[in-house]
């Protein structure tokens, strides 16, 4: 008897150790099936945008045309021809002889020695009046010759004086020879405001013809006599008129 209560007691030990042993894995499962459990960790931290190159950025700004003016922008090329189609043609700038002619006595020369209004300055003679420029001269030839040659071209000429035969006037030395520095234009034009403009004579082409190339050749080159005419031709065609 006293062997078989020998035996018996290993027997209990290793049971019991064998429980404890059966224990253990249990208890270290136990972490990991929570683990297994417990869902994921999110990062719900928002995500920065990229960054935007300024010239995108401010065609995403701005304003868009609305979509209903895109055929009125369309046809605005069509509507600007029509509307110059409309427009009335341009006034020509280029002035007449009456116009021109004044121009001329009061921004060349004219109007320093003779006055704005003809009325002379000084010991230079007035264009009006009783010895005034249609007086000394009875017909626009010889004030026409007289203008271009000046004093010194007269009395180069072999002349004491000037002017028609009931207002005889010395020769001072004073008259620029304006046929050097005007063209044919500017000298008749002017003369054409002297006469008509200051001393109220009305335009009569047959007056100026009136031994018109006569007397410019007797004293004038035959080049400047063919450019002087030449002017009296076109007046004839297109008589000058003062401006309305």
């Amino acid at each position: 008897m006293g062997g078989g209560t020998g035996d018996s007691a290993p027997s209990d030990s290793s049971t019991a150790a064998t429980g404890s042993e059966a224990v253990v894995p249990a208890a270290s499962a136990a972490p990991a099936a929570a683990a297994a459990a417990s869902p994921a960790l999110v990062d719900n931290t928002p995500a920065v945008p990229d960054p935007v190159a300024p010239w995108v950025a401010a065609a995403q700004s701005r304003q868009k045309i609305p979509f209903w003016a895109i055929p009125v922008l369309a046809l605005l090329p069509i509507w600007a021809a029509i509307y110059m189609l409309t427009l009335d043609t341009p006034t020509p700038t280029e002035l007449g002889p009456y116009e021109a002619g004044a121009e001329v006595y009061g921004n060349k020369g004219c109007s320093g020695c003779h006055g704005g209004a003809g009325a002379g300055n000084g010991n230079n003679p007035a264009l009006i009046g009783p010895t005034g420029a249609t007086k000394v001269f009875k017909v626009p030839a010889d004030q026409v010759t007289w203008v271009i040659l000046g004093s010194a071209g007269y009395k180069a000429a072999g002349f004491e004086t000037y002017g028609d035969a009931d207002v005889v006037r010395p020769i001072g030395g004073g008259m620029p020879a304006w046929g050097e520095v005007l063209t044919a234009d500017e000298i008749m034009d002017a003369i054409l405001h002297e006469r008509s403009a200051l001393n109220d004579e009305k335009f009569d082409i047959a007056t100026w013809r009136d031994g018109f190339e006569e007397a410019l050749s007797a004293l004038v080159p035959a080049e400047q006599v063919a450019q002087f005419t030449a002017v009296l031709d076109k007046w004839e065609k297109d008589p000058p008129a003062p401006a309305a």
